[in-house]
């Protein structure tokens, strides 16, 4: 119970904040919230520290690096896959940031794609997900708001798709004798179960914004040997933190969209530079190509832009592999920047107040010369 209610506190804090969240708040909410989830997915599909890799990848700037576990689609498939679920979403201010985002995409498709895997393997792991989601027949009553999930847990810890799949070994013979070997198992795709966690969880409460949990579903919840009260505990922990974690995306949402208000008051009301510095705040760095497709502006107008929020102080040009990239300054940044700008500046002006006295007194000394050879 101690865990069911923290879990349902947590996600009642949420719901309530989202239910009155400004536009433009959401927007960037929701651009985090969907690098949180593509982030998370391609990490759990066998694709190591995707986070740091995440937005060059995402720009076209770098290869994925090779997974560490088998995996069954490629990297560019499950994202392409969750995008499009996105843009699908009820809740408007989400597939509308999907398809900005979905526009921008430019990693290259198919490349680290297993040999002999289902090519639809992110398509069929959101329908068996959806298909799991379906309320029984004798769904019954419950007081705790997010029993939708423990359903969930079941049902996915019975399936043999999500479910984890039994160690196998390898016996190999060696001169020493026969040694046996873990072999690695296949990640298992959960995030199509985080896709669907929020959604399935408003079904029973219409006012709930259906948001994906990225993180809601642990593998260690859906292990066959756990008893059911072992299973929801892990599973309110797990909504729990989830909830925490993107109601701390909501927070920071809210605090850049202050800053940028107030450092970009001077540009017309008409202006979408603050729509392009959420963008850039809440997903991460783009290309200017990128800029283009997201926002349907011409490359001038994605220039105009650019120089904006730079004269701002808000985002930097910035050089990667030959390439241009845009990127969001964080506060810290943007503080220690303006610092060393004013250093430079105070040095310069100094360097040249100097330069001009020497120059003076040069001239000074020049007219005396002249005079002392004029009284000779």
């Amino acid at each position: 119970m101690t865990a069911r209610v923290r879990a349902a506190l947590t996600w009642g804090q949420l719901q309530g904040r989202l239910a009155h969240v400004p536009a433009q708040v959401a927007h960037q909410f929701c651009a985090a919230l969907a690098r949180l989830l593509l982030v998370e997915a391609l990490t759990g599909s066998g694709f190591s520290g995707a986070n740091s890799w995440f937005s060059a990848w995402f720009s076209g700037l770098q290869p994925v690096p090779d997974a560490t576990a088998h995996v069954a689609a490629p990297p560019s498939l499950v994202a392409d896959t969750l995008l499009a679920e996105l843009s699908l979403s009820a809740w408007a201010p989400l597939a509308d940031t999907a398809i900005q985002i979905r526009a921008a995409a430019h990693f290259h498709r198919g490349e680290g794609a297993p040999q002999g895997e289902r090519g639809d393997a992110p398509a069929f792991a959101v329908a068996e997900a959806a298909r799991l989601a379906e309320p029984p027949a004798d769904d019954r009553a419950d007081d705790w708001p997010l029993a939708a999930l423990d359903r969930l847990h079941r049902a996915a810890a019975a399936s043999p798709h999500f479910a984890p799949t039994e160690r196998s070994y390898q016996l190999l013979p060696l001169p020493a004798g026969p040694v046996s070997f873990e072999q690695t198992r296949t990640a298992t795709p959960l995030w199509a179960l985080d896709l669907l966690a929020g959604a399935l969880i408003a079904r029973s409460a219409p006012a709930t914004r259906p948001l994906p949990l990225p993180g809601a579903v642990r593998a260690e919840a859906l292990r066959p040997e756990l008893w059911s009260r072992e299973r929801a505990i892990i599973t309110a922990e797990a909504a729990g933190e989830a909830a925490q974690r993107l109601s701390d995306q909501l927070d920071a949402a809210h605090a850049s969209v202050r800053e940028v208000h107030e450092a970009m008051t001077v540009l017309r009301s008409t202006s979408r530079a603050p729509l392009l510095y959420r963008l850039l705040a809440g997903f991460g760095p783009l290309r200017p190509l990128q800029i283009e497709k997201a926002l349907g502006v011409s490359k001038n107008g994605v220039r105009d832009l650019v120089a904006a929020l730079v004269k701002a102080g808000l985002a930097e040009r910035a050089a990667y592999e030959h390439h241009t990239i845009i990127r969001a300054l964080p506060r810290a940044r943007r503080a220690t920047l303006a610092a060393e700008g004013e250093s430079r500046s105070v040095e310069t002006s100094s360097g040249a107040t100097f330069a001009a006295f020497d120059a003076a007194m040069a001239d000074v000394e020049r007219v005396l010369a002249r005079m002392e050879t004029a009284r000779e």
